[in-house]
């Protein structure tokens, strides 16, 4: 029997098409259902992070994650501080790897929200706070904000919990030792025996007592004391004149408008300790020991000459003054926070305080002083200025000498001769003797040439 090749070749033909026909599709069909039991659909219970993708594709799940991490965005969820005293996070610290987190997520049970924080970001971040974070807490809160980021939760970092509370044998960062003068200063001493101040806390004094002196008094204890650390000075004002007991540099006034208060810009918690024995106070910071070292610096003390003012009273008797007012002289000094650290040391002014001198008053009478009573000399007696008188009258007058030689000439010469001279060793002049003598008509005495007592001689009239 002969084959018939022709024949037995569309046979073949037909039958492998036939074949064909009934297996590719099968194969394709067989093929569609492999990848169908393989499902693209997240499990009932699946989440991405706190997001629920429930059987949701991938491609589905990714503007579900997307929006929901907008929204969260937008909330400004982190803040940072303590108490109501709290500081938004910037949410631009943080970048979302969504696609990455849904690639990696497992289709049956979800998976984590991957984030990553931009590190130079975040440290320059923390240097703008308020407080200072050490490195070990700068390191706990890149791992909260990854955390809670992941979660797309709303939260608040409290560096002060980062940390336990402090012992109060803890180290001793800052002290100052005193003398209190009053009641009311030692009843704030005895308030102030332990104060804990958080982080970013505020500490004010007269949240310890409201007497002006005794609270101005341990406000400058306090300011000397907190001068030393890297805390802030929040409120301070000097007197208008050194109040006596208190270190120039370093005066706090608290009255009814003022206070004086610091804040702490640690990141961890400090505490003020007050030791008290009898009247001896000693003041101290105690917590953990500052990243810098930190000291106070008086510098450019300076003293200022007071002036003298002079004014005019009717009040006073003329010719007289009083000191009115005391003269007192003025002072300036500047505080200085010297910081010292591996990047070297920086010098920063923290306070100018300045006090006017006081001039010195001196009030007068503004009344005329009186002329000066001027006194004459005493006159000499009338009998030695009539004897004297007589005298030179007797030398001069011939007519006196007629009537000397007359009564007796020889006494008259020698009376005269003595009465002149100064010392009885000059030898007197010979008096002058009349050609003719005439003798009086009436007696010498009451004669009209006569001199009168009390009146100069003159010569004798001829």
């Amino acid at each position: 029997m002969m084959i018939n090749f022709k024949r037995f070749a569309v046979h073949t033909l037909l039958l492998v098409a036939l074949i064909a026909l009934i297996y590719v599709p099968s194969f394709a069909l067989i093929s569609f259902t492999g990848k169908a039991t393989v499902s693209e659909n997240f499990s009932d219970t699946a989440r991405i992070g706190s997001v629920p993708v429930s059987g949701l594709t991938r491609k589905e799940a990714k503007p579900k994650v997307q929006e929901a991490v907008t929204s969260w965005s937008k909330k400004t969820p982190l803040t940072v501080g303590t108490g109501e005293e709290t500081l938004p996070i910037p949410t631009e610290l943080v970048t979302f790897q969504i696609d990455e987190s849904i690639k990696a997520a497992s289709l049956k049970k979800g998976g984590a929200l991957q984030v990553t924080i931009d590190e130079a970001a975040t440290e320059e971040y923390l240097a703008t706070q308020p407080i200072t974070y050490t490195e070990e807490q700068i390191q706990i809160f890149k791992t909260w904000l990854v955390k809670t980021s992941e979660k797309l939760e709303e939260s608040n970092f409290d560096p002060a919990e980062t940390v336990a509370a402090m012992d109060p044998t803890g180290e001793v960062v800052s002290s100052v030792a005193f003398m209190t003068r009053s009641a009311a200063e030692e009843q704030m001493i005895d308030a102030m025996a332990q104060v804990d101040i958080k982080a970013g806390q505020l500490m004010n004094v007269k949240t310890y007592g409201m007497d002006p002196v005794a609270a101005s008094f341990i406000g400058s204890k306090l300011y000397e004391l907190f001068a030393k650390t890297p805390f802030e000075i929040v409120e301070r004002m000097p007197h208008p004149q050194l109040p006596d007991d208190v270190t120039l540099g370093y005066d706090v006034k608290i009255d009814e408008k003022t206070d004086f208060a610091v804040r702490n810009t640690q990141a961890v918690n400090y505490q003020v300790i007050a030791t008290k024995n009898g009247s001896d106070v000693t003041l101290e910071l105690r917590g953990t020991p500052f990243k810098e070292t930190v000291t106070a610096l008086l510098e450019a003390e300076k003293t200022i000459p007071y002036r003298t003012i002079t004014r005019y009273s009717p009040t006073l008797s003329a010719g007289t003054s009083s000191d009115t007012q005391s003269g007192m002289e003025g002072k300036s000094i500047e505080l200085y926070r010297v910081t010292k650290s591996n990047e070297g040391e920086v010098k920063r002014l923290l306070a100018l305080d300045f006090y006017t001198a006081t001039p010195a008053i001196v009030t007068k009478s503004s009344q005329e002083e009186a002329p000066p009573v001027v006194i004459p000399p005493a006159e000499e007696s009338m009998d030695d200025t009539t004897d004297d008188s007589t005298d030179d009258s007797t030398n001069e007058n011939p007519t006196d000498d007629t009537d000397n030689a007359t009564d007796g000439s020889t006494d008259g010469s020698t009376d005269g001769s003595t009465d002149g001279s100064t010392d009885g060793t000059t030898t007197p002049e010979e008096p002058v003797t009349p050609d003719q003598p005439t003798s009086p008509d009436a007696p010498t005495t009451g004669d009209p040439a006569s001199p009168v007592d009390g009146e100069p001689t003159d010569g004798a009239v001829g």
